[in-house]
């Protein structure tokens, strides 16, 4: 095996388990040393999401509580979260050319073109602008950055009662 096999294992095997595809294994074959930040960015990323959907839940049994938060990781409001915190770490981290070069890589597999992919790439590309505009901004006011657009109404989520179109963030309590 040569060094970019080698390589391009790792990337899959490190990203497999974050829905990673080989687009997005080339792009970090082509950039290695940015792959420790990527791979803490997604985990921060993926780790506040899962936290921010589950607010406004504790009124909820456990079980009714769980089906809401997953709902809003799956193109609601937490994942529009996720998308966009994470392209603002990756835009702030790498800057704009590399981190959009790798947020789209994601994107493209089998979903590409759809409402989701649509919503995914949209608010990925309100996250780079925070990203690139905030330098020097730590993870948290970055997370102020984030949910501050997605209060402003700047991100998307999917209206499934509307055949998945893409509508303006409204709140965090959306499909209860």
């Amino acid at each position: 095996m040569s060094f970019a096999d080698d390589l391009m294992h790792a990337a899959n095997a490190l990203l497999e388990k974050k829905r990673s595809n080989i687009t997005e294994a080339m792009v970090l074959i082509a950039n290695p040393a940015s792959l420790p930040k990527i791979l803490r960015a997604k985990e921060e990323a993926e780790s506040w999401s899962r936290a921010v959907s589950y607010a406004f839940t504790d009124d909820l049994p456990r079980d009714v509580a769980d089906k809401v938060a997953k709902a809003s990781r799956t193109n609601g409001p937490a994942d529009a979260l996720r998308h966009c915190y994470l392209a603002a770490l990756l835009g702030r981290d790498l800057g704009y050319t590399e981190a959009l070069t790798l947020l789209t890589a994601h994107e493209m597999n089998s979903e590409f073109g759809t409402p989701a992919s649509r919503m995914d790439l949209h608010n990925n590309a309100v996250g780079l602008e925070i990203g690139v505009r905030m330098k020097t901004a730590s993870d948290t006011d970055l997370t102020v950055a984030v949910v501050d657009a997605f209060l402003q109404g700047r991100l998307r989520v999917l209206d499934k009662a509307d055949g998945d179109k893409l509508v303006p963030t409204r709140s965090l309590t959306f499909g209860r």
